[in-house]
């Protein structure tokens, strides 16, 4: 069968797909997130997510995963982050007058992603100008005495050939957890349409922690969890232990689409430099509430890295089917430092009431220095076909390089050239029944060192990893329906006896993750997800009886219920409810200890009001409503609770 020679509306469709979302066969119907980016009193999590698996909507969050867990592993630790769909060696997160919300993409939601990455995706989005542009205020008071405040502005020039948006904002954020944070931060983006093939954004995002007081650890010897902490305040650790330092991302998006081609490009800059090093944290914690105190203080450490991806796509079209064939370029050039960092031990204290001692006065040690250089050429090819489904296969080469220079020693260097691959393909049985599976080999970033280890913030070699997943999605009257099954395989990190952080293994961990999602009624609206894992860790120091085959720090299950109600009795009224059940942990490496599991609930209200033409909301919110407690557990070992109950209220504007 000949090609079709209307390229020019197989080139509008492409193009359409590249600012927007992934195709229609994987996620059918889908609610675009954009549209509740560009205006912040409109922003329900709730209301924009297609799934159960994960989104971010400005500062609301929902999902069975997270940046950092996505089936048991961190998408961010691992770098897979993108901007725009475009792949981004981030060192420093994004404030929110840049980015509009997040998504997490794994299973099904990640089969439109091109050379999609083994442990999940999470793909940001920029704030967009809204189709008619508003200006928003943002002011929020709650949650254990925090509040912040913002301006989120945009406007449309010259009949949309341009467009801007911007803001500032300023937060005092108490954690409930020992942590407090004040910043306050600057961000905009410019955006040029000179005509519908070619879309260019200019970012800038900059934020500034003026006084960072890092987060409290618990430590015990393994047999038992810490006892309850009946006092959880952001006070309760060394008023010195804190930093400040500044944070730094912008870059370009491009876009060009003419007839013959589509070409996309991003190139970032992302930095992260902080005036010290330092953490408190106890060890040996002790039913009875007592356990050591102990910090430790280093010089500046500082994260840069320049990064890049560009694209060049070809498609032709045959009949009902689309042909994509891409060629795809990736680069980094990553510099980071830190170590020289000296253990200071204030003594045995009152983990609860641990007092007040003085700042040590110590002289710290020369930093460590990491460079990694990565080119990766990787090439796709995706065949769609209308009421069929679609084929995605890629393959990448890339040449990697770490550098380590240490103090006093010769520099080190360790290089790898892995051949990597992904297949995947999505049926459709049916118009309501979507059949899916793929494979996936991919090269990632390890977990950094914790700050309990001696090689505390070292990051290990990136590493080859694994994973196989299928599934179906039905859609059930308005409601979409994803039941799936995964297996990834890694290398495993974590805290050896002589507390350096290291390689200790490989894991397996499989699972089953389920997802409802959509309108009930006009008047309500449903996300429910669960998920079921079953880790297991193999190598010499599980044979020799070193390690539990249980990993420490994964959960056997996770289940979420999101619901939002808008009566129609009630105008501009709305509620929410979030429930979370996460279930039990090992707590220990030996297999020793677990970790009960917890439940927790959420409640929120809305109102919308309309004042002179401008659009307001009012929201609050209770988390954690019966106050429950519960421990949470690192790979490091480390033990941080569960933020007690607070309650927050703000009002947003868009004018």
């Amino acid at each position: 069968m000949p090609y079709s020679v209307d390229q020019q509306s197989f080139k509008a469709l492409r193009c359409a797909r590249r600012l927007s979302t992934i195709p229609a066969v994987v996620l059918g119907a889908s609610a675009l997130l954009t549209t509740a980016h560009a205006q912040r009193a409109a922003e329900n999590v709730i209301r924009a997510a297609d799934d159960a698996f994960g989104a971010s909507v400005g500062d609301e969050e929902i999902g069975l995963y997270s940046n950092e867990n996505v089936r048991g592993f961190s998408p961010i630790s691992a770098g897979n982050i993108r901007i725009e769909r475009l792949t981004i060696d981030r060192q420093s997160n994004f404030s929110n007058r840049l980015i509009g919300g997040s998504t997490i993409r794994a299973g099904l939601s990640a089969q439109g992603y091109l050379l999609p990455a083994p442990t999940g995706i999470v793909d940001f989005s920029l704030r967009r100008v809204a189709e008619t542009p508003v200006q928003s205020i943002v002011a929020q008071y709650g949650l254990y005495g925090s509040y912040n405040v913002a301006a989120d502005l945009q406007e449309r020039f010259f009949g949309g050939l341009l467009e801007t948006t911007g803001g500032a904002g300023y937060e005092y954020t108490v954690s409930g957890n020992g942590s407090r944070d004040i910043r306050w931060s600057l961000g905009a983006a410019l955006r040029l349409r000179p005509s519908d093939a070619l879309d260019i954004t200019v970012y800038g995002d900059y934020w500034r922690d003026v006084s960072d007081r890092r987060w409290i650890f618990y430590f015990t010897d393994g047999t038992a969890a810490p006892p309850e902490i009946d006092n959880r305040r952001d006070d309760a650790g060394q008023p010195w232990v804190e930093r400040s330092g500044d944070n730094v991302n912008f870059g370009i998006v491009a876009r060009y689409c003419p007839s013959i081609a589509d070409f996309e490009l991003g190139a970032f800059r992302s930095t992260t430099e902080y005036n010290r090093q330092i953490a408190q944290f106890f060890t040996n914690v002790a039913p009875d509430k007592t356990g050591e105190l102990n910090a430790f203080i280093g010089p500046s450490p500082r994260f840069a890295s320049t990064s890049f991806e560009a694209r060049a796509s070809r498609g032709l079209t045959e009949g009902d089917r689309e042909h994509t064939l891409t060629f795809n370029l990736r680069g980094r050039d990553r510099d980071r430092r830190f170590g020289g960092a000296i253990d200071v031990n204030l003594g045995l204290v009152n983990v609860e009431a641990p007092g007040v001692f003085p700042e040590p006065d110590v002289v710290v040690g020369p930093s460590t220095r990491e460079d990694v250089r990565q080119i990766t050429a990787g090439l796709a090819y995706g065949l769609r076909w209308r009421d069929r489904g679609e084929i995605n296969v890629g393959l990448q080469k890339t040449d990697y390089t770490r550098t380590i220079t240490a103090p006093s020693a010769a520099p080190t260097e360790g290089k790898a050239d892995p051949l990597l691959y992904n297949a995947s393909a999505a049926i459709e049985i049916t118009p309501r029944l979507v059949a899916y599976g793929g494979i996936v080999r991919g090269f990632e970033e390890g977990p950094s060192a914790p700050s309990i280890a001696l090689n505390r913030n070292e990051a290990p070699p990136a590493i080859e990893t694994e994973q196989a997943d299928a599934g179906l999605r039905l859609f059930v009257g308005k409601l979409t329906a994803v039941v799936g099954v995964f297996r990834i395989e890694k290398p495993f990190f974590s805290l050896g006896t002589d507390r350096l952080f290291r390689e200790t293994g490989t894991i397996t961990n499989r699972g089953v993750e389920l997802s409802l999602a959509g309108p009930v009624t006009d008047e309500l609206q449903v996300i429910a997800g669960a998920v079921f894992f079953d880790p297991t860790l193999s190598g010499a120091p599980v044979e020799d009886g070193l390690l539990s085959a249980d990993p420490i720090a994964f959960r056997n299950r996770t289940v979420t219920l999101n619901m939002d109600y808008r009566p129609k009795w009630a105008p501009g009224w709305s509620g929410d409810l979030s429930l979370t059940h996460l279930g039990p942990q090992n707590g220990d490496n030996l297999g020793r200890l677990t970790v009960e599991g917890q439940t927790f609930i959420d409640l929120g209200l809305r109102k919308e009001l309309e004042i002179a033409g401008s659009t307001f909301v009012l929201r609050a919110r209770l988390d954690n409503v019966f106050n429950t407690f519960g421990w949470m557990v690192s790979e490091s070992g480390a033990f941080s609770f569960r933020a007690p109950r607070g309650f927050s209220i703000s009002v947003r504007s868009d004018f």
